[in-house]
C-alpha cells in the first residue's frame, strides 16, 4: 500500500507521532536512566560470543495476534531449532509456557504500571485497577479468566528461568521491572534508545548517554523492531525470520479493541473520521485482509527504513498484518524451519 494511498488526516496523524511520543516519555526516560545507573553493570560489549549453531540465524518472537493464530511456538518448539531465539518482554510467558527458553529477551517500554506485567507483577490488582489497556487487547484467554492465579503462576514461572536467560535491558526500563529482573535472577545487559539525533548537542540521547555510557540502539519505537536491530547489528546474525510482528490487526477486530482507541479520539470529530484512522492492507502470502492504526503505521515505517540500511538477509514469517516490502519477503514460518533443517 503506498503512501499516496492514505487519506491526508491519517497521514496527519503519523506524522505527529515522533513529536508526541518524545513529549510523553522525554521525563521518564532521562528518570528511569537515573535510577537505573547503581544496577547497570553490564552491556553489549559484554555479552558473551554467539556459539557456532546459533551465528547464522535467529528467530524474532514479538507478539502480535499471529503468534497465537499460527502456533508459531508449537512449531517452533517441534521444529528443534538450533539457532538464537530473540523473545520480547510481551511474549516471554508464551515462548516458557511453550517449553522455549529464548537465548535474549528485550525490554523497552518505559510504562510505570503495564510493562512489569510481562515478568510476572507483584503488584498486580493495583497496577491494573482503572486501566483496560490489556484487557481490551488480550488475546490470552486463560490470563483474562483467571488473572490473579496465572499472574502469579507467571511470577513462578519467570524465577525458574530467568537464570538462563540474558535480559536486554534499556535504560528506559521503569522501577518495577528492573526490581522483578533482579529478583528473578536474569543475566542482564543494558544500553541506551537512539529517540532523537545524537548528532544535535542538545538531543535528549546524548543527555541519556551521559548518564550511563552505555551503547546506543535504534528501536524503531517498538521491541519488536528493537529486537530485530539486537540481532541484526549487535549480534550480526545475517539471516533473520520474524513472527508475531503484525504490525496491525485482523479485520474481524473492532476498533474499540486496538491499542489506542482512546488516545484517536483527539483526532476525529465523527464515528467516519475516526476510521479513517483505520487504513486496510492485504497481505501478499494470503490476500487476507488487515488494518493498522497510526501508531503501528509509524513503526511499520521506521522498521521499514531501518531494514533499508541494513546487513543481511530478513524474512516476514509472521504470515499476518500489514509489514510487507520489496526487500521483506513474506514466507510461512514452516518454509523458513524447513531451510534450517
Amino acid at each position: 500500500m503506498a503512501q499516496y494511498d492514505l487519506n491526508e488526516k491519517f497521514v496527519d496523524v503519523v506524522s505527529k507521532i515522533t513529536d508526541i511520543g518524545k513529549d510523553w516519555h522525554s521525563d521518564d526516560l532521562v528518570a528511569n536512566a537515573l535510577n537505573n545507573l547503581p544496577f547497570m553493570e553490564k552491556s553489549f560489549k559484554d555479552l558473551p560470543p554467539l556459539p557456532e549453531e546459533k551465528k547464522d540465524s535467529a528467530i524474532i518472537i514479538s507478539a502480535g495476534p499471529s503468534l497465537h493464530k499460527y502456533d508459531v511456538l508449537a512449531k517452533l518448539k517441534n521444529s528443534h531449532y538450533k539457532g538464537s531465539i530473540v523473545a520480547i518482554d510481551g511474549s516471554l510467558v508464551k515462548c516458557l509456557k511453550n517449553g522455549i527458553i529464548p537465548d535474549y529477551v528485550l525490554t523497552l517500554d518505559p510504562h510505570p504500571t503495564r510493562i512489569v506485567r510481562w515478568f510476572g507483577d507483584d503488584n498486580f490488582e493495583e497496577n491494573t485497577r482503572n486501566d483496560d489497556y490489556f484487557s481490551r487487547q488480550d488475546l490470552d484467554v486463560e490470563f483474562r479468566n483467571n488473572s490473579i492465579l496465572e499472574n502469579q503462576a507467571n511470577i513462578e514461572l519467570i524465577n525458574k528461568y530467568a537464570p538462563q536467560i540474558k535480559l536486554i535491558i534499556c535504560s528506559s526500563a521503569p522501577k518495577n521491572v528492573v526490581k522483578r529482573a533482579i529478583e528473578a535472577g536474569f543475566d542482564m545487559y543494558w544500553w541506551n534508545p537512539i529517540v532523537d539525533s545524537p548528532q544535535d548537542p542538545n538531543s535528549l540521547t546524548r543527555r541519556i548517554y551521559a548518564i550511563n555510557k552505555k551503547s546506543c540502539m535504534n528501536t524503531g519505537g517498538t521491541v519488536g523492531t528493537a529486537a530485530w536491530v539486537f540481532a541484526n547489528a549487535i549480534l550480526k546474525i545475517p539471516k533473520i525470520a520474524l513472527t508475531g510482528m503484525d504490525l496491525g490487526y485482523h479485520s474481524d477486530t473492532p476498533i474499540e479493541m486496538t491499542q489506542t482507541y482512546y488516545e484517536l479520539h483527539e483526532f476525529a470529530q465523527t464515528r467516519e473520521e475516526l476510521e479513517q484512522l483505520f487504513p486496510k492492507f492485504s497481505f501478499p502470502l494470503s490476500d487476507e485482509e488487515f488494518y493498522t492504526d497510526p501508531t503501528y503505521f509509524w513503526y511499520r515505517h521506521n522498521f521499514l527504513d531501518l531494514l533499508s540500511r541494513a546487513t543481511g538477509k530478513t524474512y516476514n514469517c509472521s504470515e499476518a498484518g500489514t509489514l510487507f516490502a520489496e526487500n521483506l519477503p513474506c514466507i510461512t514460518f514452516s518454509q523458513f524451519l524447513n531451510s534450517e533443517q
